[in-house]
């Protein structure tokens, strides 16, 4: 409206202008002869101070209605060079009121912004700062780009930021594991040994800022305390091996002579000593499957064949107690139904004796189904029995070492509680997993899944 206003009243002003020069000119135009050259020179003098007085005029119009753009301007460029104090005076009314009051209103929000997502940069900052693991945040060419004081530490370098993660860590695990995260594979975890301690060495890929971040988890005194409850079980095991067969030797050897009267005593001692000598074995047993560096015997195994071999050895037992002892495989098997997987022979045995061991002792009616398939290039392995089952809190703590549901009958029955511990740590030795579903009255199945492997 104001812009306007202005234009009019110039234009206006040229028109008045434009006349009194035509006018005056016809006007000089009519006078005598001697008085014409004086008039036209009039005319042409006013009509000049006329244009002067017209600029001047169009000058100040321009600069009243370009000054709130030129401070609009100059406010934007305070505020993309950092500045976000920078306001502007709006105009008395019309769109450029608007657009001063837009601006500020804009600027107020954006120095808003900025500050809150200052406060929150500060609190992760010392959030990060103030975590004991090491930390560092890799981008897509894996040079650091953030790094905690932990990481520092651990690096013994202050000045980690901006190297390459090989600069500061030069170990091949480390290496493997940020090779192997990355949009296919978001999480991994490793152990490795740098300068001497023992660390848990993990990597998360984040997609969406295409970067990967680094923790260092140590577990040295973890390692060792756990190495000398090793050491210990171990040696006491080796210990209590030869006195116990000692025992079980000269016990056996009595039976033969003993009277009826000391013959449950002798058994007795047999009995425990049996359980005794168990005992010992499985520690000895599972000792070695935590011992780092465990080393599988790697060798073509017919699934089908062995699990036929080991349902032999409980037939005995499940015909005493009525039950059903079932091999099913999977239709969805290729033909044949036997066939091969890469694995160690011995420590999978071992894995269905536990499992089949546990299901026949446990049921008293009804039947123990081991099934063999293939799911999803992995190899599925279920022992499903029709036992008492299991209360579901249980469940959690099942492959825990001695943990034991019914403790009273599994003393009576001769269990270790190391069994499932056992079991659990050879499907991981095979990069497998192992679940357990239960239902109270219903029965047990217990499931493990191995990844096929080239044979």
């Amino acid at each position: 409206m104001r812009r306007h206003f202005f234009v009019r009243i110039l234009l206006g002003y040229l028109a008045v202008i434009a006349a009194f020069t035509v006018v005056a000119l016809v006007v000089a135009g009519r006078a005598v002869p001697e008085a014409r050259p004086g008039l036209v020179a009039l005319v042409l003098v006013t009509a000049c101070l006329l244009l002067l007085a017209s600029g001047a005029i169009s000058f100040l119009v321009a600069h009243v209605l370009t000054q709130p753009v030129k401070s609009l301007t100059a406010a934007f460029r305070r505020i993309s060079a950092g500045d976000l104090d920078a306001r502007v005076l709006p105009a008395r009314q019309g769109r450029l009121r608007e657009l001063g009051d837009s601006f500020n209103e804009m600027a107020f929000r954006t120095q808003e912004l900025v500050a809150e997502l200052t406060r929150q940069r500060e609190a992760l900052t010392t959030v990060i700062a103030s975590i004991q693991e090491g930390l560092a945040v890799l981008d897509s060419a894996g040079v650091i780009v953030l790094a905690n004081e932990s990481f520092r530490r651990i690096c013994a370098d202050r000045d980690v930021v901006g190297k390459h993660y090989w600069e500061a860590i030069r170990d091949p695990y480390v290496a493997g594991l940020v090779k192997a995260v990355g949009p296919d594979q978001s999480t991994a975890t490793r152990r490795c040994d740098l300068g001497g301690r023992d660390y848990v060495c993990s990597a998360g890929f984040l997609p969406a800022a295409d970067r990967l971040v680094l923790t260092l988890h140590d577990v040295t005194e973890i390692s060792r305390a756990a190495e000398v409850k090793r050491d210990f079980v171990q040696n006491v095991s080796h210990e209590l091996r030869t006195p116990l067969t000692a025992i079980k030797g000269f016990a056996e050897t009595m039976q033969p002579t003993i009277d009826k009267v000391n013959r449950p005593y002798l058994e007795t001692i047999i009995r425990n000593t049996d359980r005794l000598v168990s005992l010992v074995q499985d520690l000895l047993t599972l000792s070695e499957l935590e011992e780092r560096g465990t080393e599988l015997q790697i060798e073509d195994v017919d699934l089908k064949a062995t699990a036929e071999q080991i349902l032999k050895l409980f037939e005995p037992r499940a015909r005493a107690k009525g039950l059903v002892l079932r091999l099913s495989i999977s239709s969805l098997l290729p033909p044949p139904s036997s066939f091969l997987l890469r694995a160690d022979r011995f420590k999978l045995e071992q894995v269905f004796i536990n499992l089949l061991d546990n299901a026949v002792k446990y049921t008293d009616r009804g039947e123990v189904e081991l099934a063999l398939g293939r799911e999803d290039g992995r190899v599925v392995i279920k022992v499903r029995d029709t036992g008492p089952g299991i209360a579901p809190e249980h469940l959690p703590r099942l492959f825990e070492r001695f943990y034991v549901v019914d403790k009273g009958r599994s003393r009576q029955l001769g269990g270790t509680g190391l069994g499932l511990s056992i079991v659990k740590h050879i499907v991981l030795l095979h990069s497998g997993e192992v679940a357990v579903e239960s239902t109270p009255g219903a029965g047990t199945t217990f499931t493990i899944t191995i990844p096929v492997k080239a044979a």
